[in-house]
């Protein structure tokens, strides 16, 4: 996981089912030889506008094609 949503600052919510408390917003995998890269951010138009969300996923887009390594084992 590369990035998670902190619920501990949140408003009590009932609809939220995940027993370990992890949101995972970002993560990447391998699957067999290949390289899975998945985000959650991005919905938004502005979040497009953020140099940071647009570095990630261009990083993200070279690991997966295999230009540029990465541990992607989990923890």
């Amino acid at each position: 996981m590369l990035l998670r949503l902190d619920v501990a600052k949140m408003p009590p919510n009932p609809q939220l089912r995940r027993a370990e408390g992890d949101f995972p917003l970002a993560w990447a995998r391998m699957y067999g030889k290949g390289r899975v890269f998945y985000s959650s951010l991005g919905h938004a138009a502005e979040t497009w506008d953020n140099r940071d969300v647009a570095q990630m996923y261009f990083e993200a887009i070279k690991w997966s094609l295999g230009l540029t390594e990465g541990d992607a084992t989990p923890r």
